[in-house]
């Protein structure tokens, strides 16, 4: 039985590593990174981030019976939906402002730089402190480790929760702790896997394509409509379409 769960759990967590989420998150990491290397390493962490909560929910849930709120998982399907179409938003308008010299640029690097602008705003107020124009990097190639990290964490919260951990484990005929927990680690196993052979498909995709502006262009345009319907789609409390 053991093999049994080992192959189920790495045939969910294969599964669940190519979900338009996860793809659009490490897309979102690792394309704005003008180094192949580092590009690579931020989309790892995030995905080690992401099952390091699914690891923690999945224990809590198989030894401690806890469970996340079913509550959450909306809130944080609106929260990645809002995002991604703002992304998405974004990304049409730079395309038709910049053309040729388009850039694409991260979601989470335009709410970070909207989140330091507005506390400039808020400190000039306050203050009267004049602070200095924003450099062009805090929206480019800002991202460092503890935040590609974080961000895969954040979607970990959302979308694996303690209830579903419990429901892999029955179905997969699970009968103790050790066992489902077996699943887990299984699982855990093709979650990093699937999200390893994203990375590195974003990371040839977008840093290959960079000497050829008219196929760099073309891929903003192809993420635009992807993050404007992807986000819908969660804005709408449709996702399990996808």
């Amino acid at each position: 039985i053991e093999l049994a769960l080992i192959g189920t759990g790495l045939g969910l967590g294969l599964r669940h590593g190519v979900d338009w989420d996860h793809i659009a998150a490490i897309t979102d990491v690792t394309g704005t990174q003008p180094e192949r290397a580092k590009a690579a390493v931020l989309g790892s962490l995030y995905a080690f981030g992401h099952a390091t909560v699914v690891v923690i929910l999945g224990l809590a849930a198989l030894w401690a019976g806890a469970k996340v709120p079913e509550s959450l998982d909306a809130v944080m399907e609106t929260i990645v939906g809002i995002t991604l179409v703002s992304l998405g938003l974004w990304l049409t308008y730079s395309l038709f402002r910049d053309g040729s010299n388009f850039r694409l640029r991260s979601r989470w690097m335009l709410v970070f730089a909207g989140a330091r602008q507005l506390f400039r705003w808020l400190d000039t107020r306050i203050t009267g402190k004049v602070h200095a124009h924003p450099h062009d990097q805090e929206t480019r190639g800002a991202y460092g480790m503890g935040t590609a990290y974080g961000i895969g964490a954040i979607h970990g919260v959302g979308a694996e929760t303690g209830s579903q951990v419990l429901l892999f484990a029955a179905a997969a005929g699970a009968t103790s702790n050790f066992s489902g927990s077996l699943l887990l680690a299984a699982f855990v196993v093709g979650l990093l896997v699937s999200n390893t052979g994203i990375t590195a498909l974003s990371v040839l995709g977008f840093s290959g394509s960079r000497p050829y502006r008219v196929v760099y262009v073309a891929l903003g345009a192809v993420t635009a409509v992807f993050s404007l319907t992807v986000g819908s789609l969660f804005l709408f409390g449709q996702g399990s379409w996808l």
